[in-house]
């Protein structure tokens, strides 16, 4: 039976390498056995695992700082362990601060060992000098972005575009049928409220959000909000502390709020372009602490934090960063998505012609997973 090592550090990348896994082994006939770092959908999918990604998953540089000792350690562990097992396959999807530390580890004993990376670092957006770790280290790179393949071979690295995996997983659903399922209104205009998948990200996100609910709570009796959170999330403690008494709270299908709302505040993230795939017009946030948001700044080269408006090359979603996610700002961005219909219309237009783009391309994760064999062989 071969062996494949394979590492995720973050919610999305548990997603995906979980689907991986499984179409690695559909085309291989289960003979395939699975060691790294994941969470819960790759520990279902078979996976041994090295590490849980709740140890090592961070946001910010200051955040990151604190995790490094330990981070050092388990690179360190990683590498050791391909080197004795000597598997068939690595995988290393995203999380490119530690990622590439281990292709760096891995290559530096073992030159020999193939190593695959999905879903790319966005160098092309910020960071640019992890090219050549990039170049250095990693055999084969997996793209998720139609552009990342020009860009990455432009530089004579090795990339193949496969499609993005969502649109495959993903599929269009009436939305006054969800809003039943979810027991949403059907006459009131719904706000989702989406901040985060990490523990910083909710410290950080929900409690502006929810103070932007109480406001607008006030004097508008025509929405209806709901909170669209990660599984194992307990925040009823911190809602408590606003006069809300009719938010949703939505643990168990929080795309399908993404998809039926009417309008959404996301943290930025996979969930921005999620939002674009589903038509869905939402305002884009973000906080650092001061440190993080200052190197933040130092190393970006591009204009905007969404991918959804990186891509277009021109503001489609609202965007605030830092000090500027604030109440005022917040309301004033809702207010107008809801009461603007020209402007509304405007995004969602805009938002489909974005998904145009990923539409000629389809099974992104069969076809990563073919890549990856193919390589080997």
């Amino acid at each position: 039976m071969d062996r494949c090592v394979i590492i995720a550090g973050e919610t999305s990348g548990d997603q995906y390498g979980s689907q991986l896994m499984s179409e690695i082994n559909k085309i291989s006939g289960d003979a395939v056995e699975f060691w790294g770092i994941g969470g819960k959908e790759m520990l279902n999918s078979g996976l041994n695992q090295l590490e849980n990604i709740d140890n090592i998953s961070v946001v910010g540089f200051s955040e990151a700082l604190k995790k490094l000792p330990h981070m050092a350690i388990l690179a360190k562990r990683i590498s050791q362990f391909i080197y004795e097992v000597n598997p068939s396959y690595v995988i290393l999807i995203d999380f490119p601060g530690f990622n590439l530390n281990v292709a760096k580890k891995i290559k530096n004993i073992s030159p020999k060992t193939k190593i695959n990376f999905f879903i790319s670092p966005q160098v092309w957006a910020w960071n640019e000098k992890r090219i050549k770790s990039i170049e250095k280290y990693i055999d084969q790179m997996i793209v998720i972005f139609p552009f990342e393949e020009k860009y990455y071979n432009n530089k004579n690295i090795n990339t193949i575009y496969v499609g993005h995996p969502f649109l495959d997983s993903w599929h269009p659903s009436d939305k006054a049928v969800l809003k039943e399922k979810l027991d949403l209104s059907l006459d009131k205009t719904v706000v989702g409220i989406f901040p985060g998948s990490r523990k910083q990200e909710l410290k950080r996100h929900l409690p502006i959000y929810l103070k932007v609910v109480e406001k607008l709570l006030e004097n508008n009796t025509e929405m209806q909000f709901a909170l669209g959170l990660a599984p194992g999330f307990d925040v009823q403690e911190i809602i408590n502390q606003y006069k809300i008494s009719n938010i949703k709270i939505i643990k168990e299908n929080p795309l399908g709020l993404l998809e039926c709302c009417d309008v959404a505040i996301v943290t930025s993230g996979t969930i921005s372009l999620q939002a674009t795939f589903m038509i869905t017009p939402c305002v884009v946030a973000y906080k650092l602490s001061r440190l993080s948001g200052y190197i933040s700044r130092l190393l970006m080269k591009v204009k905007y934090i969404s991918i959804t408006n990186i891509i277009a090359n021109k503001m489609i979603l609202p965007e605030l960063v830092q000090s500027n996610v604030n109440l005022k700002n917040l309301i004033l961005e809702i207010n107008k998505l809801t009461t603007d219909t020209k402007y509304y219309e405007s995004i969602k237009n805009d938002l489909q012609s974005v998904k145009n783009i990923f539409l000629n391309k389809s099974n992104a994760i069969n076809n990563a997973a073919k890549c990856i064999i193919n390589e080997k062989n």
